[in-house]
């Protein structure tokens, strides 16, 4: 039976049934981890620290590799007729509308670690927050999505997408639960990365306006207002919370960076934008590839390989959320605006706040990598802030921005955690509010562990290592997709001429009601 359209039909939401062993215990699980890293900080840092740079430095050219392969796999998808898919069957229309559907996906994915690196990164910034990343953010909405609303399974379950290749019985097995598992402790992991380099960045920006000393106490009250915001927004749900916070989200962050522009090296920093943008697309396929396997600066894995396995902690989560929000799209549509939008907002944050950045530097207006190696990144990115004109303004702007950044990730990171701990999740249904709010409250608890420990390496670091199964897995999702995609061939077909027919007829209505 097709699906309706909430939008048309609405239906009363309901809590989703919890899978309570896995809920449980995973929840416990990570609560002990959180303990092991606090007592045993130093030792859990030197230990994961060596599993890293060997599995970065033994597996890096497999994270490299499987992504390009993966982009290519993205283009084929959108060029061939499986692109006319629509996700939810030729009758489904956008639950969303576009612009708010690019605002949920984008600040889901974004949140502060864009607005930290943005500002320090000068190298390759446009090539790693890129095309290549939003194709790890989006693969897995496909197998995730077409299970889901084509196929009409109850789940929008990592370890479901990929029965294809394990096995429906696998899949609901301990397998199965592992698998599941992995997102959890990915989005745990990646979060602690974002949120340990994001939070100083807001409290050193409060501390700026308020005259006041950068404290843990500053960064304790930071934490607790952005895990209100957060947790008010994800117990509100997807409709209610995410989505209104991720247009006031995008609504800021456009008013902040065409502020920026305006007051800033103007024309610097359009110049520098359109030669990144030249250098990245003649030596996109050399980036993407490269191992340094000769000179051995390590570079790449320390970057490349870095945020590849950042972006796969995120990918099963990112996954999930861009399937649900992208009900009534057609997979080439999913394809050119994800990897287009995501491109195009991830870029013009590195072109005008680094490119602002790195004028200061190069000009000797602002000794940035001087106050970025003394005082730390925080206070470099808020003293470039303050050497442009109307500073105050722009420093409310960005911190208003941070709060909202930040909300908006964790959020949909809690909503998605909290559909994985749900048996199944029918339309109409949500995962409970005190699920999500349990995982929202474990992301602020995070964050003030990593900086009570003083630095964020044992978070960081898992979540690298737990990249590596997530894209085992992710390869499984995809060659599960096709095999589905091969198997449903004739009723992908005919779906594909009946919503071409749908099209027409919409298309002719629309001019006969013109004319």
């Amino acid at each position: 039976m097709q699906k309706t359209n909430p939008a048309v039909s609405p239906v009363k939401e309901k809590n989703a049934p919890v899978d309570k062993p896995f809920f449980l215990v995973s929840a416990v699980i990570i609560i002990a981890m959180i303990i092991l890293m606090v007592v045993f900080d130093k030792q859990t840092g030197e230990l994961m620290n060596i599993a890293y740079n060997f599995t970065a430095n033994s597996m890096g050219w497999a994270y490299l590799a499987i992504t390009l392969i993966f982009f290519f796999v993205m283009i084929y998808i959108a060029v061939s007729k499986i692109g006319r898919l629509r996700l939810g069957g030729p009758k489904a229309r956008p639950e969303f509308a576009t612009l708010t559907w690019i605002a949920m996906f984008f600040c889901s994915g974004i949140g502060t670690a864009l607005m930290t690196w943005a500002t320090k990164e000068w190298a390759y910034p446009i090539f790693h927050w890129g095309p290549l990343g939003w194709v790890i953010y989006t693969i897995l909405a496909f197998p995730i999505g077409y299970m889901y609303w084509n196929r009409h399974q109850d789940t929008y379950h990592f370890a479901d997408a990929c029965s294809g290749v394990i096995g429906e019985r696998n899949a609901k097995g301990l397998l199965g639960k592992f698998i599941n598992f992995t997102l959890i402790l990915g989005l745990i992991g990646a979060n602690g990365t974002s949120l340990g380099s994001g939070t100083p960045m807001l409290s050193e920006s409060v501390c700026s306006l308020l005259g006041i000393p950068h404290t843990f106490g500053v960064d304790v009250v930071v934490v607790c207002i952005w895990t209100a915001i957060f947790t008010t927004s994800v117990t509100l749900g997807l409709k209610k919370g995410i989505k209104i916070l991720s247009n006031i989200n995008v609504a800021a962050v456009l008013a902040l960076l065409a502020f920026s522009l305006i007051v800033g090296p103007t024309s610097f920093i359009i110049n520098n934008y359109v030669n990144a943008h030249g250098i990245m697309l003649t030596e996109f396929l050399r980036m993407s590839v490269y191992t340094d396997p000769i000179a051995k600066t390590g570079f790449p894995q320390a970057w490349t390989v870095f945020y590849w396995a950042w972006y796969y902690a995120y990918a099963p989560f990112m996954g999930a959320f861009i399937a649900r929000v992208s009900r009534g799209r057609t997979l080439r549509e999913i394809v050119v605006t994800t990897l287009g939008a995501g491109t195009l907002g991830a870029g013009l944050f590195h072109g005008i706040m680094g490119g602002n950045a790195m004028n200061q530097q190069l000009t000797g207006q602002l000794d940035f990598i001087g106050i970025l190696n003394e005082q730390g990144d925080a206070a470099a990115i808020v003293a470039s802030i303050r050497e442009l004109p109307l500073a105050v303004v722009i420093l409310v702007i960005f911190c208003f921005c941070g709060f909202i950044f930040s909300a908006t990730t964790i959020d949909s990171a809690a909503y998605s955690m909290a559909q994985t701990s749900c048996k199944e999740i029918k339309e109409g249904e949500e995962p409970p509010r005190y699920v999500r709010l349990t995982w929202a409250l474990t992301m602020g608890a995070i964050a003030l562990v990593v900086m009570n420990i003083g630095g964020m390496t044992p978070i960081k670091t898992s979540s690298l290592l737990v990249a590596l199964p997530i894209m085992i897995f992710s390869v499984f999702a995809v060659i599960s997709f096709f095999k589905w995609i091969k198997e449903d061939e004739h009723k992908i077909l005919e779906d594909i001429k009946e919503d071409e027919a749908i099209m027409d007829a919409e298309r002719a209505a629309r001019r006969a009601a013109k004319g």
